[in-house]
C-alpha cells in the first residue's frame, strides 16, 4: 500500500506544479497585454499618435512573451505583436476621438492612419520577439549538440 500512496503523492506534486506553471503563464500573458496599454496611456496626454513609450512597452512585452513561452507556444507568440499593437492603437485612437468619422471614406482613411501610427511599435516588437526566439533556438541547438543528440 505504501507504493500506491507514493504514486498518488507524486501525481499531486505534478498537478500542483502544472497549476503553478499555468498561473505563471497567465500572469505573464496579462503583463504582456498590460504593458503596451500602459505605454499608450503614458503617450496619450502628449499627443494623439502612439509615441516612444508605446513602442518601448510593446518591445518589452514581446520580449517577455518570447522569453517565457514554450517551444510550441512560440508559433502563437510570433504572430501576436502586430495584432496586439494594432488592436491597442485602434482602441486608443477611437477612445481619444482621433478619427472623427466612422463611415465611408472616413473609416478607410482612419484605418490607414491607424496602420501608420502603429507600424513603428509593430515592427520593433516583432523584430525584438524574433531575435529572442532565434537566440533561444540557437541555444537549444548548441546544447543538443553538446549532449550528443
Amino acid at each position: 500500500m505504501p507504493a500506491a500512496r507514493d504514486r498518488a503523492a507524486a501525481h499531486g506534486r505534478r498537478g500542483s506544479r502544472s497549476r503553478a506553471r499555468s498561473r505563471r503563464a497567465a500572469l505573464i500573458a496579462l503583463a504582456a497585454l498590460a504593458l503596451p496599454v500602459a505605454g499608450i496611456a503614458v503617450d496619450g496626454p502628449t499627443g494623439s499618435a502612439p509615441g516612444w513609450a508605446f513602442v518601448a512597452t510593446a518591445v518589452v512585452a514581446a520580449v517577455l512573451a518570447a522569453m517565457t513561452c514554450s517551444r510550441a507556444g512560440a508559433w502563437w507568440v510570433a504572430y501576436a505583436p502586430p495584432l496586439v499593437v494594432a488592436s491597442i492603437t485602434v482602441v486608443a485612437e477611437e477612445l481619444g476621438g482621433g478619427t472623427g468619422e466612422s463611415h465611408g471614406k472616413g473609416i478607410a482613411t482612419a484605418a490607414v492612419h491607424w496602420a501608420v501610427d502603429a507600424f513603428p511599435a509593430m515592427a520593433a516588437a516583432e523584430a525584438a520577439l524574433l531575435a529572442v526566439l532565434a537566440a533561444r533556438w540557437i541555444r537549444s541547438r548548441r546544447s543538443a549538440r553538446r549532449n550528443g543528440e
